[in-house]
């Protein structure tokens, strides 16, 4: 079964596919450090969280909250999608 988190860190991977994406997760929750993910990393993530999930990104103030660690936006997602099937 595949979860919400696995399904990030795929995402995450298609970002920075020259990067071992899950195993720098292993170390930090901080995947905008971890990753070295820079604004146009930023704007593709947005891109796929608004086809992928459903979510759209940047209109609310606790947005930026979620870049804040791979757990916080695995929350805002989770929060705008409660029917989300892990």
């Amino acid at each position: 079964m595949t979860t919400l988190r696995s399904q990030l860190i795929a995402v995450l991977a298609t970002i920075k596919p020259t990067v071992d994406v899950a195993a720098v997760l292993e170390r930090t929750d901080d995947f905008m450090l971890g990753l070295n993910m820079d604004s146009l990393d930023a704007v593709e993530l947005t891109t796929h969280l608004s086809e992928d999930f459903g979510v759209e990104f940047g209109d609310d103030p606790d947005d930026l909250d979620g870049l804040v660690s791979l757990s916080a936006l695995e929350l805002l997602i989770e929060r705008r999608r409660p029917a989300f099937a892990a």
